[in-house]
């Protein structure tokens, strides 16, 4: 059994285990080209067996890249709890790297819809208050809107206030909305589309963050960068 240089994790749909699955592989797919010197796997944590399967396969000193939108309690307490012991090294999550802000603004500004009204960014938040699910993506929403001169980026959520149903009929001329989610999952596919929904929300629905233009390659070369870093730290 081969072992791998770095393991990708993201959360997963405990009701739907195989089917986030599938759509973690087929997006490790698209990374590993931008990746070619490195051994990559990757594991959600809803499947059952599934993280602990591919630990074993990872080399000591070996990178964790949490397809996460934050640091919360799922990377912090949850993946945390489930690496245990072992001799892994955790990188930041993918929501909280400085280069998304450069990426996203690049991939709206070739939209067809950019320019046409606001842009609506959604989140998903905390229900139980916590402060880094909602902080994240309005840090993310003032940085973007920097990074656009000004161009109007309004946050909304799933499970906090401001809601994206009371957002989105603040801002009825909206013209993209761009969820602030790792993966494609219900959340994306069925909260936050019915949400639009209900407000009458007539713009375009943009793929989720990690699925625009230029992602895939990041994840690359930040796992890439994070592994020649520890080999001169090892060589020193």
């Amino acid at each position: 059994m081969s072992q791998l240089d770095a393991l990708i994790v993201a959360h997963g749909q405990p009701s739907a285990q195989d089917a986030a699955e599938g759509a973690l592989a087929s997006f490790l797919a698209e990374i590993e080209p931008h990746a070619p010197s490195c051994s990559l796997g990757a594991a959600t944590l809803a499947a059952p067996g599934k993280l602990e399967h591919q630990l074993e396969r990872l080399r000591p000193g070996g990178l964790i890249y949490p397809l996460f939108m934050s640091e919360g309690w799922f990377v912090k307490s949850n993946l945390a709890k489930r690496l245990g012991a072992a001799p892994v090294q955790v990188m930041t999550p993918f929501g909280m790297d400085d280069a998304l802000i450069s990426l996203t603004a690049k991939a709206l500004q070739a939209t067809a819809g950019f320019g046409k009204g606001p842009l609506l960014l959604v989140a998903h938040g905390s229900a139980s208050g916590r402060k880094a699910p909602a902080q994240v993506p309005l840090d993310f929403g003032k940085r973007l809107s920097d990074a656009l001169e000004g161009y109007p980026v309004h946050v909304g959520f799933i499970e906090q206030e401001p809601l994206i149903s009371d957002v989105a009929r603040m801002v009825p001329d909206a013209g993209l909305c761009l969820p602030f989610f790792a993966m494609e999952g219900d959340h994306v596919q069925s909260d936050v589309r019915d949400a639009l929904k209900g407000a009458g929300f007539v713009g375009e629905i943009l793929p989720a963050i990690s699925r625009l233009p230029g992602m895939s390659q990041r994840i690359a070369e930040s796992i890439q960068a994070e592994l020649g870093n520890n080999s001169q730290v090892s060589a020193a």
